[in-house]
This record gives structure tokens, sequence and C-alpha cells, in this order.
């Protein structure tokens, strides 16, 4: 249990810190902005993935494989905005 507590609370701050650096970069939310997210994301997970234990080093490189593919998806997908 306390393993899957420990992911999820590393996704969550990788996530947390990637959304606050974009928060503070004051463009409008463009595709753009969101690849770069995700991007940041990847980058910060493989970083993170060298300075822990080696029980959680696979998941987070799976994280940062994961936020790239969701980066992938994010240039491709059509601009579907409603706004």
């Amino acid at each position: 249990m306390s393993y899957i507590v420990i992911n999820l609370f590393t996704l969550l701050l990788i996530i947390l810190f990637a959304e606050s650096l974009m928060y503070l970069i004051t463009i409008k939310n463009t595709k753009l902005k969101s690849i770069l997210t995700y991007i940041v994301m990847a980058v910060i997970a493989l970083i993170t993935s060298q300075y822990i234990p080696n029980d959680y080093k696979e998941f987070t490189k799976t994280f940062a494989k994961a936020f790239l593919i969701l980066a992938l998806v994010s240039l491709l997908r059509k601009n579907t905005d409603l706004n």
C-alpha cells in the first residue's frame, strides 16, 4: 500500500510543479502551452528518477514516457475548444 501512495505522491508533485511553472507564464491557454506543460512534466519525471531509490525509478520513467505520449497526442489533436 505504501508503494502506491509514494508513487501517487510523486506523480502529484511532478504535476503540481509543472503546472505552477506554466501558471507563472502569462500566455493564453494554447496548444503550445499544453505541449510545453507535458514536456516539462516529462523532464521533471526523468530528473526525479535519477535521485530516488531504485524501487520507484522505473515508475517515474513510465511517467516520463506517458507525459511525452500526451504531448504528442496534444500536438496531433485538432482544436476542439468551444470558446
